[in-house]
């Protein structure tokens, strides 16, 4: 690791902008990892420096985190990762002569597989749900990374953490397609609730008379919220 940027500044600072949890993963190990396996690693991105991995807890006290509202971003969550993002960019390039920048939420856009990073870097594993467990929030995160143009020490992957061990699947039971039925996860059921979701948007009414009322889509999140780790 370069002395001059250790991981811990690192960490403290995305965490006094908003971040949750924060981890680095190597370019190199993330290139082997299953996803990436079969949709390679943008060369972009290439198989050298690191990946800053950052968190935000979306907790079930805070459903409107998740709302996609057709506004920038798309939910108030994503808008919160995009600018702890870049705040923690300019504080990289300018702090610490880092070249940095966003990677694309889709790794087919030149991004990478976000879950599989975060398990390199050590904030969790996933789970019975298809999700990314923490030990800290379960599956009540959501995820943004980084690439930096530096080797930085790897904080992963996490060992001793199995909180699927011994669970009875209440996030399995609780799916109102079946989408892990067989012990798998069948993303084209999932997809079908999502598409139910978005046929059945959400109506919020203002409390301001003359301000019309606004549409949201609240997508399914009950195998997430029915996990019982982290709550």
């Amino acid at each position: 690791m370069d002395p001059a940027i250790p991981f811990e500044a690192i960490s403290a600072q995305a965490i006094s902008i908003g971040a949750s949890l924060v981890g680095v993963a190597h370019v190199a190990t993330l290139v082997d990892a299953p996803s990436h396996r079969v949709h390679p690693v943008d060369r972009r991105v290439g198989e050298a420096g690191s990946v800053v991995v950052i968190a935000l807890a979306h907790t079930d006290g805070e459903p409107e985190m998740d709302w996609w509202d057709n506004q920038k971003g798309r939910t108030p969550g994503n808008r919160l990762l995009l600018k702890i993002n870049r705040r923690l960019t300019k504080w990289l390039e300018k702090t610490c002569s880092v070249e940095a920048y966003e990677l694309p939420y889709h790794a087919l856009r030149g991004g990478i597989f976000l879950k599989d990073a975060a398990v390199l870097a050590g904030m969790g594993v996933i789970g019975k749900n298809n999700l990314l467990i923490t030990p800290q929030y379960g599956p009540r995160v959501r995820l943004k990374a980084l690439w930096l143009n530096l080797p930085l020490q790897c904080t992963g992957p996490t060992h001793g953490f199995a909180p699927c061990d011994g669970c009875d699947g209440p996030c399995i039971k609780a799916c109102p397609r079946d989408a892990f039925n067989g012990g798998s996860y069948h993303r084209e059921r999932c997809r079908l609730q999502m598409r139910t979701d978005e046929t059945e948007k959400v109506v919020l009414k203002s409390p301001l008379i003359g301000v019309p009322s606004r549409f949201i889509t609240a997508y399914c999140r009950r195998c997430e919220l029915a996990c019982p780790v982290g709550q």
